[in-house]
């Protein structure tokens, strides 16, 4: 039976709330483990993710296993009340499988073969490594499928974190067959690709090459989109036979992936998948200026997948080779954590126990250092555990309450990359509306465009060029029931082939919005402003003149700045139409640093949205909810402390004390009120 809830609303049903550490005892002497389990479970640990690149562990030679360090492990963790979530290792395949297969490996733009020595170095699209990944998986699977504290799999490691577009014969002969697969003619092909377009024309599928950049000049745009798209549904192809071995062998087993990843729809891999995870490095940028950045990558993974975990959440400075990340300030460790949880998060791992002493990792900081000695790292992961073993049974089967939200779909950041025209893409403007929303306190998140929009009051589609007679449906007709939808420039321009429309812009939406896009174009320095009423808004990177065709008109444009002409100086630029009982606003520019608070200060005049508190902008609030309650968490992302006023009042869940709507947040501090409805 099909699940009725939107699925970015859909709790990930476990059945505690996971807390631990990636642990790779395959790195350390029996010595340096010894009093691991001890320390864990003083700290409050769980769980423990192994063996995610332990294939030569496991298989020392071809055909011969040894489970026996991992079995050894898993019974001293249980012995402690840990449970294991084990990987399939295919990411680092062993050395004897490479030397014998040099031509399974992945091939870059530049015609260079990888080697051995790093991870992903083997194409996941070859036929032979397809099928020993399928092997190994099935010789972990069996050999654990009795284990009562083996829990659940996570499918490889980060999928195309190093390497996404591979050009190996393999991947050419997979391409070939994906594209049958869909055109089933080569004719049906040529229309779809408009080969007509310097003499592309293809008689045969074997002649079609992967597209490659500057050989000599751009490829085709529609054939680079198509090429994206076949990325994406390769890897979730080699996950799928991973996958059907492991819920075949023990259906009682959950399974998950960590990501995310360029060129790869999460939201077709999930859907494989019990429910997602995403590894968080937050010291990755600037704190706590860019704090929105963690907040932005856990709400594209809840967008994919409903409730989720991060398999990795950062547990000291990160860093390899020529960089290193921002070490956590007393505090942020554990304000990073729950800040994934205040964004749907049902379980926090973080990466990883100890730091290694040795290979491209080794300070990658974990919990413990490379001496072995607990310090305050671990005294803050210990409160973190502690205070989840406590309130965790709270957390579970909420989700993320969103009333304002950003639609999302990788088919559109796919298909503005193949033809960007130097402007602001679906992602570049994501990040700002979204950071704005959050400092505004909003109840605000992401959704998928293949998602239910039931639920959501305000919904922005932020420069989404391609456009289905499904989903502009789909729009029309949540409008029709309340919605207030906003999409700025060059919305609806493309099809699904990534032609662009003959219909005037914006194309199947123009009834919707009761505009036509008259002309368009860059605008390289600021000459432009939206004027409304008294208020001027600076512009984005480029204007557009529209022509209300039943809207209202919200705002025109200013004359240029140096006096020169223009042809949109006077013409309209913003726009809203009455459609059913909601309205549909197009923004004929893009969301830039400048425009983004007052246009969406604007926006809410017509589609209220509550505030979740009062606070400094560096304060995030969420909630999360189900029928019995709502929890309201509060986020100390700067180093002093903070007032949060305007909150409903209720029993603080951390500190057990009751909070009647005004609380004080100490540096870095976290606060969570539940509300019982």
């Amino acid at each position: 039976m099909s699940n009725p809830l939107p699925r970015h609303q859909r709790p990930s049903r476990l059945n505690r709330f996971l807390f631990g550490t990636a642990y790779y005892p395959e790195q350390w002497t029996p010595a340096d483990r010894e009093n691991d389990t001890q320390r864990m479970a003083q700290a409050g640990m769980n769980v423990v993710r192994m063996a995610e690149f332990a294939w030569d562990v496991i298989e020392p030679r071809r055909g011969e296993f040894d489970f026996s360090l991992f079995d050894a492990t898993i019974a001293r963790m249980a012995d402690v009340g840990i449970e294991t979530i084990l990987c399939t290792p295919t990411a680092a395949p062993p050395r004897w499988l490479t030397a014998q297969n040099p031509q399974w490996m992945r091939v870059d733009a530049e015609g260079r073969r990888m080697r051995h020595g790093s991870r992903q170095h083997v194409c996941t699209n070859n036929p032979g490594f397809r099928a020993e990944s399928q092997r190994i998986t099935r010789a972990m699977a069996e050999h654990f499928q009795d284990s009562p504290h083996v829990i659940g799999w996570q499918t490889d490691n980060e999928f195309f974190c190093h390497f996404s577009e591979c050009y190996c014969d393999a991947c050419t002969s997979s391409f070939r067959q994906w594209l049958r697969g869909k055109y089933s003619d080569v004719n049906t092909l040529n229309r779809a690709w408009g080969t007509a377009f310097w003499a592309q024309t293809y008689d045969d599928f074997e002649q079609i090459e992967l597209p490659l950049r500057n050989r000599p000049t751009h490829p085709n745009p529609s054939q680079e989109l198509d090429y994206y798209r076949f990325l994406s549904d390769a890897i979730g192809e080699f996950q799928r036979g991973q996958v059907e071995i492991l819920r075949e062998t023990q259906p009682n087993w959950w399974v998950t992936h960590n990501g995310l990843f360029e060129h790869i729809d999460y939201w077709k891999l999930r859907g494989d998948l019990d429910f997602l995870g995403v590894d968080i490095y937050p010291g990755f940028v600037e704190q706590p200026r860019d704090f929105s950045w963690a907040s932005l990558k856990l709400q594209q993974c809840r967008a994919a997948s409903g409730s989720f975990i991060v398999p990795e959440q950062q547990g000291g400075a990160g860093g390899q080779l020529l960089y290193l990340h921002q070490t956590p300030a007393p505090g942020q460790m554990r304000l990073w954590a729950y800040q994934a949880i205040a964004h749907g998060a049902d379980g926090i791992l973080h990466f990883r126990w100890r730091t290694a002493r040795f290979g491209a990792e080794m300070y990658w900081n974990g919990i413990l250092d490379h001496d072995n000695v607990a310090r305050r790292r671990y005294a803050e992961f210990s409160q973190e555990g502690r205070e989840l073993e406590r309130i965790g049974t709270k957390i579970l089967g909420t989700v993320v309450d969103v009333r304002a939200a950003i639609l999302t779909q990788t088919d559109q950041d796919e298909a503005h990359a193949t033809m960007t025209l130097g402007l602001p893409g679906p992602q570049e403007q994501t990040k700002l509306i979204f950071r704005q929303m959050l400092v505004s306190h909003w109840p605000a998140g992401l959704v998928d465009a293949a998602d239910s929009f039931a639920g959501l009051k305000l919904l922005v589609v932020p420069s989404f060029v391609v456009m289905d007679e499904e989903l502009a449906a789909r729009l029309q007709s949540w409008v029709e029931n309340g919605g207030i939808l906003v999409a700025s420039a060059r919305t609806a321009t493309r099809n699904r082939d990534n032609h662009v429309s003959a219909q005037t812009p914006p194309g199947l939406l123009g009834e919707l919005f009761g505009v036509t896009v008259e002309e368009f174009g860059t605008l390289p320095t600021p000459l432009l402003n939206l004027k409304t009423g008294d208020e001027t808004i600076q512009v984005g990177a480029g204007y557009e003149i529209l022509r209300p065709r039943g809207a209202q008109t919200l705002a025109t444009w200013s004359p240029a700045s140096d006096g020169s002409p223009h042809a949109a100086t006077g013409e309209v630029a913003l726009t809203l139409n009455r459609f059913g009982q909601g309205a549909a606003i197009y923004v004929g520019s893009y969301f830039s640093e400048q425009n983004t608070a007052p246009l969406l200060a604007l926006l809410r005049e017509h589609a209220p949205i509550e505030s979740l508190g009062e606070a400094d902008e560096l304060i995030e609030i969420t909630c999360r909810h189900c029928l019995e309650r709502r929890l309201t968490f509060a986020l100390n992302h700067t180093g002093q402390p903070q007032q949060v006023r305007a909150l409903p009042a209720g029993l603080e869940l951390i500190s057990s004390q009751m909070c009647g709507g005004v609380l004080e947040l100490a540096p870095y501090g976290v606060a969570i009120i539940e509300t019982r409805l």
